[in-house]
């Protein structure tokens, strides 16, 4: 009895170790080679030797056919059968799309989960990213105004989906480049995001000649980083970030920066882009605006700042001291501060009681071309407890003798441009004093 008991485990250990053998020498199956990695000797549509397979590396090592080596692959290259004629059937209906590529025209281009433009989105293509075809669909359908066919694709993270033909160029193996050097690409897209965009405002004060510093603010535009994938708009009342994964065509001329709810218009018919439409949200608010891009913008401001402080250096070279027996006695300093005392005829018919004596000189109006025969500038006085916006302000001229002094009623001031003096105006004459 006890050598029965033997005998039987005996046969089971043989059985099982023959088993093992059998599995791990006939492999779990057979496959067909969809997408072979650069440098191996495998093709497309090789039937191959599935030896085993690895749930934690996501492979399987196959027996390659020609060097019988076996190589390890990953699972999304391959598709698996159970036996080697299912495999070699599977192979004769994919052989005609073995060498046949796909890359796509634009950013952003999804691959869908079915072949319907209303199926969900599984992938986003980059520009110019390549995938391999894997079939063609019999029959053209009409996707929107489109008449064409959905191809089954498979890309370069093994994603399977679908992708219309509209904007997807399709090729066959070794000519990627031949392909791009033809393909219409939309040469102003490079080109915009080159640029810095800013208000339109900015450009009309800076054509006009009123380059306004507490307008021309640097911070704010349109700015679009294509390396982060993250467009910035900043204006005084809101700042905007949106991250967005390609931009992709949306209608003659626009464009849409893909997950962002942010669309751009290319205003200009050909490169260098400097006008766009941007069209956004900012909460429940839409808003449309223009921006221009301006290359030079930190030059100009400098520039601009470099005329205030050089129009208030002519003032203070001629002596720092300036009086009128019948409107008081000013100081300017070489920091832009003032002191205005024995003013009181002025108050309160020109200076509010309320305004201290002391505050700081701006030089930050302009006049028109018609007025410069007649005047050397114009000069704000804000005062110590005045608001932000609240100052008098004076065309002056520099005399030998000293500065005369026009006011200028804020009517008068158009977008920070004085065009006229108007009626009445007055005058003040004050006497430098040495």
């Amino acid at each position: 009895m006890r050598v029965g008991k033997i005998y039987s485990s005996a046969s089971v250990l043989v059985i099982f170790i023959l088993l093992l053998f059998s599995c791990t020498s006939g492999g779990i199956g057979y496959g067909v080679i969809l997408w072979p990695p650069d440098g191996s000797s495998l093709e497309s549509a090789d039937v191959v030797r599935i030896i085993s397979e690895s749930n934690i590396e996501e492979s399987y090592i196959i027996e390659d056919p020609r060097s019988e080596e076996n190589l390890s692959l990953k699972r999304w290259r391959v598709d698996s059968y159970n036996n080697e004629n299912e495999a070699r059937r599977a192979a004769e209906n994919y052989r005609p799309f073995a060498n046949t590529m796909a890359l796509s025209s634009r950013v952003g281009l999804p691959v869908r989960s079915e072949p319907d433009a209303l199926s969900d989105r599984v992938y986003r293509l980059r520009q110019h990213e390549e995938m391999k075809v894997l079939s063609k669909a019999t029959e053209e359908v009409q996707v929107g105004e489109y008449l064409g066919f959905w191809y089954k694709v498979l890309t370069q993270d093994g994603t399977r989906g679908y992708c219309f033909d509209k904007e997807l160029t399709v090729y066959q193996e070794g000519e990627r480049e031949a392909v791009l050097s033809v393909q219409n690409v939309d040469p102003r897209v490079d080109d915009f995001f080159t640029r810095s965009y800013y208000p339109e405002r900015f450009v009309n004060l800076i054509r006009r000649g009123t380059p306004a510093l507490q307008v021309l603010n640097p911070e704010f535009g349109f700015f679009p980083d294509r390396e982060q994938g993250v467009v910035t708009i900043v204006s005084s009342k809101y700042r905007l970030s949106r991250e967005f994964s390609g931009i992709e065509e949306a209608g003659t001329n626009r464009f849409y920066f893909t997950d962002s709810n942010v669309y751009v218009t290319l205003e200009n018919p050909a490169p260098p882009v400097s006008s766009i439409l941007a069209q956004f949200q900012n909460g429940s608010e839409e808003i449309t605006a223009r921006f221009m891009a301006i290359s030079d913008l930190e030059e100009i401001i400098e520039k601009e700042k470099l005329r205030r402080e050089e129009s208030l250096q002519q003032i203070v070279e001629m002596g720092e001291r300036f009086m009128s027996s019948a409107y008081g006695t000013i100081e300017i300093f070489p920091d832009g501060s003032f002191n205005w005392t024995g003013k009181e005829r002025l108050v309160p018919g020109t200076i509010k009681a309320g305004f201290g004596d002391t505050g700081i000189i701006r030089f930050d109006r302009y006049i028109s071309p018609k007025l410069m025969r007649d005047y050397t500038g114009a000069a704000t006085f804000r005062f110590q407890g005045a608001g932000p916006e609240q100052g008098i302000s004076f065309l002056y001229s520099l005399e030998p003798q000293g500065i005369r002094f026009t006011m200028i009623p804020e009517d008068n001031v158009k977008d920070f441009m004085v065009d006229e003096i108007g009626y009445n105006s007055l005058v003040l004459f004050m006497n430098l004093q040495n």
